[in-house]
């Protein structure tokens, strides 16, 4: 006579809960996936992006226009209190009262930040960042409120809190 063990219900094997596993994982990712299109904006579209295409010309004019004039600046932000310090060169940029700096960050237009700086002395401007700024690269690009040059640099937020641009 055989000795035979009772072979128990599928439903309390390995192989098949292992092999169910697999394509619910695809499911459940695919779940996932879905919910984060739909819920997320898409930073990256433009819905004018013939308009942004056609202002790239006058965005490159304004860049050439910096260079030409040899501008460039050095940024501290401290970060806890907001504070933000800009030292220019010595290049011909005339006297501002204000200058614009702007944090743009490259994916969230809606996290973008306008920061008016106030002139302290012919090549230093102060200003203060109000809201906080989300960890990753952001665009810092600085222009006088006449907006006829720009110069622009990366910043690794919060690794960074020094910016030289040029």
């Amino acid at each position: 006579m055989t000795d035979q063990t009772p072979i128990p219900p599928w439903y309390k094997q390995f192989w098949p809960w292992f092999l169910i596993a697999l394509p619910m994982t695809a499911v459940i990712a695919s779940m996932v996936t879905i919910n984060l299109a739909i819920t997320d904006t898409d930073g990256l579209v433009k819905d004018d992006y013939y308009k942004e295409g056609l202002a790239v010309n006058a965005d490159t004019a304004r860049k050439k226009m910096a260079e030409s004039l040899g501008v460039q600046a050095y940024i501290i932000i401290v970060f806890e209190t907001g504070a933000v310090n800009v030292e220019m060169n010595d290049a011909p940029i005339g006297t501002h009262e204000e200058m614009t700096l702007k944090m743009i960050h490259p994916t969230r237009a809606h996290n973008d930040i306008n920061i008016t700086l106030k002139a302290k002395d012919e090549k230093t401007f102060t200003g203060k960042i109000d809201a906080s700024l989300l960890a990753g690269n952001w665009w810092v690009r600085l222009s006088p409120s006449n907006d006829s040059w720009y110069i622009q640099n990366r910043l690794l937020v919060p690794n960074n809190n020094q910016v030289w641009l040029q």
